[in-house]
């Protein structure tokens, strides 16, 4: 059987089961939502930065989707801007993007968030939401359109919106733990406007990755594990809420760049058929003070 052949059949299996939607939505929304996240072990070195990442998001041969994210740091804070798209054979099938921005500010010696939005078009549906948070860590204001359907979906009690903050927060307090520590370790109460989740970190240990495409990281990387606790905002029809926390995990590596810059330079997510993985581009992304880019 030929390439081609080989890589239409697979896509058939990925229609028929739904499985491209699942691990590019997964990656979507850990890339999206969480962990597109550079941090600086100094702040006062965050003073102005511009950094422009890409993660090309594929399951075996197949491209799925590809994530872009917009960082602008000035003192202490930082906008956000990530949109996630379907590319190659998986836009035939599964067509989606996705679009975030957000706001998050460093107060009191960590990232609080001030500000988020989500969106999301499919070929039959399209969801967006906000979120406001005061400087104290109140919710101001809390949109969806359209309004969840409590059948498609678990509520979200007032209750489980009280101190919690959004995923860019959540990754860049863990990241700054990376910085000090060297390791992963933490949990975190997350809301982002659809969906309300616990994310716990842990540290599985140091690796050296080799480079499996031309535009991949290649070095030594921290290698964590992130599992997801859904809280409130998921599908009742899907049955991942039910599944025991081993089937819940993300495996994320994290590379050192200049300045001590740390970026999550791969994300791994397992599914039925396989799995799926988030590379990014060295290529296409401006990382400041990587002598490899002009």
């Amino acid at each position: 059987m030929g390439l081609a052949q080989t890589s239409f059949c697979r896509m058939s299996r990925l229609r028929r089961f739904g499985v491209a939607g699942l691990i590019a939505g997964r990656v979507t929304r850990v890339l999206a939502a969480m962990l597109i996240a550079p941090q600086l072990v100094s702040m006062a070195a965050a003073t102005s930065r511009d950094i422009d990442l890409q993660y090309n998001i594929s399951w075996g041969a197949l491209s799925l989707a590809e994530a872009r994210s917009q960082w602008q740091l000035q003192d202490g804070k930082a906008v956000i801007l990530g949109t996630v798209k379907s590319e190659g054979v998986a836009a035939l099938f599964s067509g989606f993007q996705s679009a975030s921005n957000a706001e998050i500010d460093w107060q009191g010696g960590e990232w609080r968030p001030a500000f988020l939005s989500l969106s999301r078009v499919t070929k039959s549906k399209q969801i967006a939401s906000s979120v406001h948070w005061s400087t104290a860590g109140d919710i101001l204001s809390d949109v969806q359109q359209p309004p969840p359907d409590p059948e498609e979906v678990f509520p979200i009690s007032d209750k489980l919106k009280q101190d919690v903050i959004d995923p860019y927060s959540a990754a860049m307090r863990q990241l700054d733990y990376i910085a000090d520590a060297g390791k992963c370790a933490g949990s975190y109460a997350v809301y982002d406007g659809l969906r309300r989740f616990e994310m716990q970190f842990d540290t599985v240990g140091t690796t050296t990755l080799v480079a499996d495409r031309p535009y991949s990281f290649d070095g030594i990387v921290l290698h964590c594990r992130i599992v997801v606790m859904p809280k409130g905002g998921h599908r009742i029809a899907s049955s991942w809420h039910k599944k025991p926390a081993k089937d819940r995990q993300v495996n994320v590596y994290f590379g050192r760049f200049a300045d001590d810059l740390i970026l999550p330079v791969r994300i791994e997510i397992t599914a039925r058929l396989g799995t799926g993985v988030a590379r990014l581009d060295m290529t296409q992304s401006q990382i400041p003070g990587d002598p490899s880019q002009p």
